[in-house]
């Protein structure tokens, strides 16, 4: 029995399963000078999904300087003809947090549905996206932003995470072949991660 107890402790971080891999390279992006990831998850969103983003504006000048998160419909999205579920822009030349979605258009314009106040500055920080039922809430270092309700899809189809502008090469590297965080098997939701260099998916809900 002791033999067993030990065996299954040993198989446990693989049956509440981790990826760990560097972040994808850079590409360019709609926007010229500015730093884009396409991050493309295992599979599509799910209710009870935790995104969570650690890292910091990039480099800019104003009016340049901003930030973009989307998560997009597909795996092979392309920008501005892709849906976008959630865009999250932070505009330092307004001094404003625009959050709302994309359906393709031809003025590629996005749909408002919050104009708040700039949240972000030139410090670290830990971005969170938890996927529910009816939205998507969002977070900032543990401060409530904003729910936004779906509009025209939801998350079932979301399998892109579209980061533009934000530096994650911080002094705290993770090192993929580190031991296995969070051994906690859930309902089947994933906590994604993406800070630190690298891009995690760890079953269950990991409190970051």
């Amino acid at each position: 029995m002791k033999f067993l107890s030990i065996l299954l402790l040993g198989l446990l971080p693989v049956a509440y399963g981790y990826r760990c891999e560097n972040l994808p390279g850079l590409v360019d992006g709609p926007h010229k000078g500015l730093p884009t990831r396409f991050v493309v998850l295992s599979r599509a969103l799910r209710v009870g999904d935790i995104i969570v983003i650690k890292g910091k504006v990039a480099n800019g000048t104003v009016p340049f300087k901003r930030s973009t998160v989307d998560l997009l419909v597909g795996t092979k999205p392309v920008y501005y003809k892709t849906v976008s579920t959630l865009h999250l822009t932070a505009q330092f030349d307004l001094n404003k947090t625009f959050i709302g979605d994309y359906q393709p258009n031809p003025r590629q314009e996005n749909r408002q549905d919050a104009l708040i106040p700039l949240v972000f500055n030139d410090d670290i920080f830990t971005l969170r996206i938890v996927v529910e039922a009816d939205g998507y809430s969002i977070s900032k270092d543990k401060v409530f932003l904003h729910k936004l309700k779906y509009f025209k899809e939801n998350y079932s189809t979301v399998q892109t995470i579209y980061l533009q502008n934000f530096d994650f090469y911080t002094e705290c590297v993770i090192d993929c072949n580190e031991e296995k965080k969070c051994p906690t098997t859930g309902g089947g939701e994933l906590t994604i991660i993406l800070g630190n260099r690298v891009y995690r998916e760890i079953d269950g809900k990991c409190p970051e």
